[in-house]
């Protein structure tokens, strides 16, 4: 075995869509920066017309190219094979992984193609189909989940399943198997996975990869096409390589929010938190005393969250200015919801007590909150970490959602249908 390096580092830029200039510019970038004694960088980049894996050596030099030809980075098992090939290459002190991803088959007509695929008789919504791939940067990352959803005995519920499992929930379950395999190929947990993806600094995703991953960097909000800056994020890595997991999730925070306030955005918005999973249990503790509180006596507290869900989405969305946002995948900012609730004269006192302390465990510092950034007044006050809350008459709760960790262990499902029954009546 060669000797180990510092840090060896994954970057997974399925770029296989409509945002393969940008896939190619983080490409670059990461070339730029190249590997040396301490820090290795290895780059899957997949785009429309193929597929390559590199080693990057000195800056500006590869040291391995492989090209793969047509290539299916939407499959989780190839993202697992590609990090088993990296990783046994390489052998390293710590590793990471950063997933840059739209994924492989979420414009309109892959969509239309996967549904064939898994129900021969049925059609996807076009109208649906167009308004997801014209959300700015709005990036998921594995169909194989989609695919399981639409075998045919389950037809009544392509539709909610479709929306709510096409940022966050539903691929959870794919994503925790796939960080497990490949923490058990290095034999130690991920140090660092990075989601270079919209709307993954969720609960639901954070609390599924505990024991599999130490360090979470994500976004709640929908990210820039431009992604993550490259050059100071792992040019920081470079300069030091003994720096920690912690270390490296806390530097992505804060030079992606220094990147994107010294060049704003034309699209997306910019929202980064850095989790320590490892505290998962304590934030998730904090969570499911506030759904104790809420059930006991949801027939005050109905109203209050609703309240406090009406004036959070006025708020961040700017009345409606700021669309699309991550509203329209059914998730909200957990501490904005709960210092609502703490702040609520329709909120009992023991809702109150419990909300105040979930806004204590999200700031920064306290349980899994390394750190947190974003931009623009609308977000003062935001934890950077999100939550499922359907709003009640919209659509049912996804049959699915029962099936994630922190929906089970904290019953959050369960305080979403009381809510649900108490103010609409389904």
């Amino acid at each position: 075995m060669s000797e180990r390096t510092k840090w060896t580092v994954l970057t997974y830029i399925a770029a296989h869509n409509n945002l393969a200039y940008f896939g190619k510019q983080s490409l670059f970038e990461i070339l730029g920066v190249g590997s040396d004694a301490g820090v290795t960088h290895g780059v899957l980049y997949d785009y429309p017309g193929g597929a390559a894996r590199y080693i990057m050596g000195s800056p500006g030099k590869v040291q391995f190219q492989e090209q793969l030809g047509s290539f299916d980075s939407g499959d989780p098992d190839v993202l697992i094979e590609t990090a088993k090939w990296l990783f046994a290459r390489r052998p390293a002190q710590r590793y990471g992984l950063v997933l840059w991803s739209h994924g492989t088959g979420w414009e309109p007509s892959e969509i239309e193609n996967v549904t064939r695929e898994a129900r021969p008789e049925a059609r996807s919504d076009g109208r649906e189909a167009a308004e997801r791939a014209l959300a700015p940067g709005a990036r998921v990352l594995f169909r194989s989940t989609l695919r399981s959803l639409l075998k045919p005995d389950q037809p009544a519920e392509r539709a909610i399943l479709f929306d709510d499992g096409t940022g966050h929930s539903l691929d959870t379950l794919e994503l925790a198997r796939v960080a497990g395999a490949i923490a058990a190929a290095v034999g130690q947990p991920i140090d660092l996975l990075g989601m270079d993806a919209c709307l993954m600094a969720n609960l639901e995703v954070a609390y599924e990869l505990r024991g599999k991953v130490r360090y979470l960097a994500a976004s709640e909000e929908l990210v820039p096409a431009h992604s993550w800056p490259y050059t100071g994020i792992f040019g920081g890595l470079r300069t030091n390589p003994e720096m920690s997991g912690a270390d490296l999730a806390r530097l992505v925070v804060e030079q992606y929010v220094t990147y994107y306030k010294e060049h704003p955005p034309g699209g997306g918005d910019v929202t980064k938190i850095a989790l320590d999973l490892s505290q998962g249990a304590e934030l998730a503790g904090a969570t499911a005393r506030l759904v104790a509180a809420l059930c006991a006596e949801m027939d005050l507290t109905a109203n209050a969250l609703w309240e406090a869900q009406r004036q959070t989405q006025d708020r961040e969305s700017r009345s409606g200015a700021r669309y699309p946002n991550k509203f329209q995948y059914h998730l909200w900012d957990l501490r904005t919801i709960a210092a609502g609730l703490a702040a609520s004269t329709q909120s009992p006192e023991a809702v109150k007590n419990a909300a105040a302390a979930a806004v204590v465990a999200l700031e920064p510092g306290k349980a899994a909150v390394l750190s947190e950034g974003h931009d623009g007044a609308w977000f003062g006050g935001i934890g950077g970490v999100t939550v499922y809350l359907m709003p009640p008459g919209l659509q049912r709760i996804s049959p699915v959602y029962s099936q994630v960790a922190f929906a089970r262990d904290t019953k959050w499902n369960e305080m979403l249908a009381a809510y649900h029954q108490r103010l609409s009546g389904v």
